[in-house]
């Protein structure tokens, strides 16, 4: 990166994004092997960046998060790291350094850490740069270029250097078109074993490139940024014979896991359940009810610690003598505990939404971070997760469904299978009451959650602690209602619809005359939509819910005497094609009770790009029919 230079202040990215709140200047990469001769090889990455913080909503981007992984016995090293933040006072360049006692180094896991720091003061206009190095000792380390961020980029390059005789699969994904990509032969460039080997330098610049806008119901961005990434996939002679094979078959891959004492060798460990499982299932009569027990057992028995994993952790004899262990620990000793009870059950691999979609055309162990159980019964398959103490018996939580998981059998070759929830997601509510003549409404709300809502709000009202301090949630989260009482239903009894039941006084009309000639007044008073979460002129990736989803409201109000409808709004029905898409609304007013029924109901848990525009105008009419109104007049 060249020299700092201030006419680096009138730098501006306008014509790109008007709206940003911080833009990349310019950012540079470079990775390339060892060349100190070494017979043990290491890869050096070097990275530095120019950042101008337009506004206050930019600071954050003075903020690093640099992930650095384990490699063998030991992490990758981050070195040479020098941070600077340049203002513009009085006309002059004022430079404030990065001081070493504000570089910290956080643990996440066993396999991940994170060098953390923050660029010193920061202003409206201020500039900043890092510059630093990552040394890996292993190969398969190639680290990928992220072209693409959440802020716009005015220029980004990255030139990898690879030996001749090191062959990798190199994939540039995204929709921004490169600017230039370049391949030269430099040669001696590289030193192994004292012989001077040539180097593949290739380089690649983008110019002006789009911050990605993330937007409602997606997968991780890390699928759809403008990137390159590489994957090792052989090393050969001079004379291009390949010496090693590095890219896997399923076959091999299967072998390998299966052979892993951390994961095949958990599933032999079924002796651990002989004296366990008797008392569990002995009054069950039928696969179905003892996979359900089981289930059960683990779930309570084994507490998640929140950490992901193919491999077990701690083991799954000591994670049931602790009571914990992470997703593997759990799901294998449930694989496990099901075929000692003579319930066929496999393991399945997947990559978390946030992890992004695992390599489908050639195995790449690294990209699956999570792992679930497959229980096949009566020839019915049931995906299940035992890691979520409220998750019912064959339903997944949001994370894991992220396309597909690759099932590891033991005597023959894995497979991929779609991850999906049988269980709609629904969140219902009904509210039966009147509406005084001051303005108040005064009745009972039901909430009815099943699927993935029922699960999210089970944890909700756990972590709260009890109901009365759920109940002030509750009201902090509903603005102008005030709980008279709360009572919940099936909360522990999981593999039914959640209740929750409000006495509830609700201010729908503030101020209102109780001699006022007109009440005006909009009766979906909870969940309403009021913000499109579909904004984009065009999306290029697609719309994924998780799950078929349903929301609905079904509300009878009793009107004070005296008083007749003068205007509502009228019913409605609206659908996309092949009924992807509902929006139902009906109303009447009858022996003084208005009735309001509306559901929204999402058909698909996966809208393709060419359906975005139709799923945007759908939301549009919607929000605009749920502003209207009901006018109520004197007699």
């Amino acid at each position: 990166m060249k020299p700092f230079k201030p006419a680096q202040f009138e730098t501006t990215c306008t014509e790109l994004d008007s709206s940003a709140n911080a833009f990349v200047i310019e950012e540079y990469g470079n990775t390339e092997f060892d060349a100190a001769g070494a017979s043990e090889l290491k890869l050096i990455h070097y990275y530095s960046v120019r950042i101008k913080i337009i506004n206050q909503e930019g600071f954050d981007k003075a903020n690093f998060k640099i992930p650095l992984y384990r490699v063998g016995d030991k992490f990758e090293i981050i070195s040479s790291i020098k941070g600077k933040t340049y203002n513009l006072v009085d006309g002059k360049v004022v430079t404030t350094e990065l001081e070493k006692d504000n570089i910290f180094t956080e643990k996440y896991s066993d396999n991940l850490q994170f060098c953390k720091l923050t660029l010193p003061n920061i202003q409206e206009g201020s500039i900043i740069e890092l510059k630093y190095q990552i040394t890996s000792e292993s190969l398969f380390q190639f680290r990928s270029w992220m072209f693409q961020d959440d802020i716009p980029k005015l220029y980004s390059a990255f030139v990898s250097e690879i030996p001749k005789n090191f062959v990798y699969n190199i994939t540039v994904k995204g929709r921004v078109p490169m600017f230039k990509k370049e391949t030269v032969l430099k040669t001696g460039c590289f030193n192994y074993n004292n012989e001077m080997r040539d180097c593949f330098s290739t380089t690649y610049i983008m110019k002006d490139i789009p911050a990605f806008v993330q937007e409602d119901y997606m997968l991780s961005p890390i699928n759809y940024l403008a990137a390159v990434t590489f994957e090792l996939k052989h090393f050969q002679d001079e004379n291009g014979m390949v010496i090693k094979n590095f890219t896997k078959t399923w076959k091999d891959v299967d072998e390998l896991m299966m052979a892993d004492a951390s994961f095949g060798g958990q599933l032999k460990k079924t002796n651990s359940f002989k004296k366990i499982l008797p008392p569990i299932i002995e009054n069950k009569s039928n696969n179905y009810d003892k996979s359900k027990a089981i289930y059960s057992y683990i779930q309570n028995q084994i507490k998640w610690n929140n950490y992901y994993g193919c491999f077990s952790q701690k083991g799954i004899e000591e994670s049931l003598k602790i009571r914990t262990g992470n997703a593997a620990d759990i799901n294998l000793a449930l694989v496990t505990a099901l075929n000692a009870a003579d319930i066929e059950a496999y393991p399945v691999v997947l990559s978390t939404r946030e992890n992004g979609l695992p390599n489908m055309f050639h195995p790449v162990i690294s990209d699956f971070n999570y792992v679930i159980a497959l229980a096949i019964i009566d020839s019915t398959k049931y995906f299940l997760d035992a890691t979520e103490q409220y998750n019912p018996f064959g339903e997944l939580p949001l994370r894991t469904i992220n396309h597909n998981g690759r099932v590891i059998y033991s005597k023959k070759s894995s497979e991929w299978l779609p991850m999906v929830n049988p269980r709609i997601s629904s969140s219902t509510y009904q509210f039966d009451g009147e509406l005084l003549t001051n303005g108040e409404l005064k009745g009972i709300l039901t909430f009815n959650y099943a699927g993935i809502d029922a699960l999210n709000k089970r944890k909700e009202i756990s972590s709260a602690g009890n109901d009365d301090l759920f109940k002030e949630e509750l009201e902090n989260s509903m603005t102008s209602a005030k709980i008279d009482s709360i009572r919940i239903f099936n909360f522990s009894e999981i593999d039914n619809v959640l209740n929750i039941q409000l006495g509830l006084t609700y201010t729908l009309l503030d101020n209102q005359d109780e001699d006022s000639q007109t009440l005006s007044f909009n009766p979906i008073f909870l969940n309403k939509t009021t913000k499109n979460p579909f904004n984009l002129d065009e999306r290029t990736y697609p719309v994924d819910l998780g799950s078929l989803k349903e929301n609905s409201q079904m509300i009878k109000i009793r009107i004070p005497d005296g008083y007749t409808l003068k205007e509502k709004p009228a019913n409605s029905s609206l659908a996309l094609p092949e009924r992807a898409a509902r929006y139902v609304f009906k109303a009447e007013f009858k022996d003084q009770i208005l009735s309001v029924h509306q559901s929204v109901l999402l058909n698909k848990s996966l809208y393709l790009e060419d359906e975005y525009l139709d799923l945007k105008e759908f939301y549009s009419r919607l929000i605009q029919h749920q502003k209207l109104e009901f006018v109520f007049t004197k007699n």
